[in-house]
């Protein structure tokens, strides 16, 4: 039973991620400015004279060392899979996205997906966070702030991505429409899409352990 669940957990983890990943593949692919994290994440990549790839392998030791002092706790198995696996399913859906040549719409169309991609990310985080085995560090470092300061979700994201955007800009990162976008809008729809994928992934990972009862039960 507990080798079910857990495959049941890891099922939806990776469901999670890879909703996830169309998210932000579509983000990149239509070139309207990067989300806040990786507007710092390229700041500091030109603050350091080093790729955005070390940079971001950089800011994930902060984030875990301050996550281990935080609430270490929430550092999980699913954590470090992020760190893995995130940039291979970018890389996969990105190639799956490329002969639609997204950047070559118009503005406004380009504006009406990026708003899809939001609702698509602010899907898939959810998800991926019901699974209970771990979310990204960057990702880790909102949700640790809402425990310790009990603030909204909402207010959390959109103060620390304030602050990402900030220092990305003063950095020398580039800010675009859509960091803007991702700022108001990000926090508000995954704070809206929490409680009902939790309550449907809930239902789906306490299904197994209800039908292994039952069984049990009948044979003895």
């Amino acid at each position: 039973m507990k080798n079910k669940q857990i495959a049941k957990q890891m099922m939806v983890w990776f469901v999670g991620l890879i909703v996830i990943q169309v998210g932000v593949a579509l983000f990149l692919s239509l070139n309207l400015g990067s989300d806040p994290f990786t507007l710092f994440t390229q700041g500091v990549a030109r603050a350091l004279a080093v790729s955005p790839g070390t940079a971001n392998r950089l800011l994930t030791l902060i984030f875990l060392g301050v996550l281990f002092l935080l609430d270490r706790k929430q550092i999980k198995i699913g954590t470090f899979l992020c760190i893995i696996g995130a940039g291979i399913a970018l890389d996969g859906v990105l190639k799956l996205l490329n002969p639609l040549a997204l950047n070559s719409y118009s503005l406004s169309i380009k504006i009406i997906i990026f708003m899809m991609a939001c609702v698509i990310v602010s899907i898939g985080f959810p998800i991926l966070k019901s699974s209970e085995i771990g979310v990204a560090p960057n990702d880790l470092i909102y949700l640790a702030l809402v425990k310790r300061l009990k603030k909204s979700y909402t207010i959390i994201r959109m103060s620390v991505d304030i602050i990402y955007m900030v220092l990305g800009m003063s950095l020398g990162g580039v800010i675009g429409i859509g960091t803007v976008l991702c700022v108001a809008f990000l926090g508000p729809l995954m704070d809206f899409f929490f409680p009902k994928i939790d309550h449907l992934v809930s239902g789906f990972l306490k299904e197994q352990g209800g039908a292994d009862g039952q069984s049990q039960s009948g044979q003895m």
